[in-house]
């Protein structure tokens, strides 16, 4: 099963941590996708390194926040609105994480 999991707020990390914990040890595909302030927790130093779960960077929202390529944490990317679009449709699961 392929979970899609959309964060916004940067508070969410207890909950972004867990859920990938438990994604990841049921077996399941995990994608999440990270935008508006949320994107500061992609950002180096971050509490994210290490996680085993795909991470995507609203590529606007890192515009904004003045995040770029160099200073994402090591596996992430920047995505697209149209990508989240892509897999939203492509996931069995989608979870907005206000």
């Amino acid at each position: 099963m392929h979970l899609f999991f959309v964060f916004s707020n940067p508070r969410q990390l207890r909950h972004i941590l867990g859920l990938a914990e438990a994604g990841k040890k049921k077996g399941h595909k995990v994608t999440f996708f990270f935008n508006e302030e949320s994107v500061k927790l992609l950002q180096e130093p971050s509490p994210l390194r290490g996680i085993k779960v795909e991470l995507l960077a609203c590529v606007t929202a890192c515009q904004v926040a003045g995040i770029n390529h160099d200073n994402l944490v090591p596996g992430a990317r920047m995505s697209s609105l149209g990508e989240m679009v892509t897999l939203i449709e492509d996931s069995d699961r989608t979870l907005f994480w206000g």
